[in-house]
């Protein structure tokens, strides 16, 4: 008389286990670490944790679902990064002129606009990883990558408001009717003082990749009432 099989022992359990550790543990190292090592293995990380089985559960332990979306736009990211470069936020950008919120909504331009320079779009209007930092933020414009040295025009009618030196190297803000105005930066030159009245298209700056900038392009931001709206709202050409 033989005996009933034993049941076979799943083995699979283990291996899951250690997975879900590693799993915290590259979660953890991305939304806390600080050193410069794992700073710079930040992006590698997310976008690891991006295609990985069951990362959402994982990733929420460290901050809800949200970070998932996270993870996704790191993996995006990365590839802006790698192209001809990006710009970063404003450090303490709420401390400054420079808008620290967001209006979604299209309104509509009663003037005539333009391309403020032909290029290659690098990075767009939305989170992101820091191209020089490898961390989280929010890009408040477009990045359109450019020879050094290329005519940057306004982008409508205004009159120069500032012109400046920050983080974002040598920039100016342009403004024009109806609460709406444009920021203009990492210029090799600017040709346009502050009070100076200029044309829809005309000269007003030269593309260059001063301040924090992996590469010659100009960051463009569009600005509606104190608000940063999206310039691919407007700029469809790009």
């Amino acid at each position: 008389m033989t005996g009933r099989k034993q049941p076979r022992r799943r083995t699979g359990g283990g291996k899951g286990l250690l997975l879900v550790v590693a799993l915290v543990l590259v979660a953890g190292l991305i939304k806390y670490a600080d050193t410069p090592f794992f700073s710079t293995a930040r992006e590698k990380a997310a976008a690891i944790l991006a295609g990985a089985p069951g990362v959402d559960k994982v990733l929420a332990v460290f901050g809800g679902d949200d970070t998932v979306g996270a993870a996704d736009d790191a993996r995006q990211d990365s590839v802006y990064a790698a192209s001809s470069g990006g710009a970063d936020d404003v450090i303490g950008r709420e401390k400054t002129l420079f808008p620290d919120t967001v209006d979604e909504t299209v309104h509509p331009m009663d003037f005539a606009f333009v391309l403020p320079t032909e290029g290659t779009l690098t990075s767009d209007f939305g989170s992101r990883l820091s191209p020089t930092t490898g961390q989280p933020g929010f890009h408040y414009g477009l990045d359109i990558a450019a020879e050094e040295g290329e005519v940057i025009g306004a982008f409508a009618d205004g009159t120069v408001r500032e012109v400046g030196q920050s983080d974002y190297g040598n920039y100016l803000i342009v403004d024009h009717v109806d609460g709406f105005s444009t920021l203009y930066a990492h210029c090799s030159s600017i040709s346009a003082a502050v009070g100076d009245t200029v044309s829809c298209g005309a000269e007003i700056a030269r593309v260059g990749q001063t301040g924090n900038a992996t590469g010659p392009h100009l960051h463009f931001e569009i600005w509606k009432d104190g608000a940063a709206l999206n310039p691919s709202d407007y700029l469809t050409d790009l």
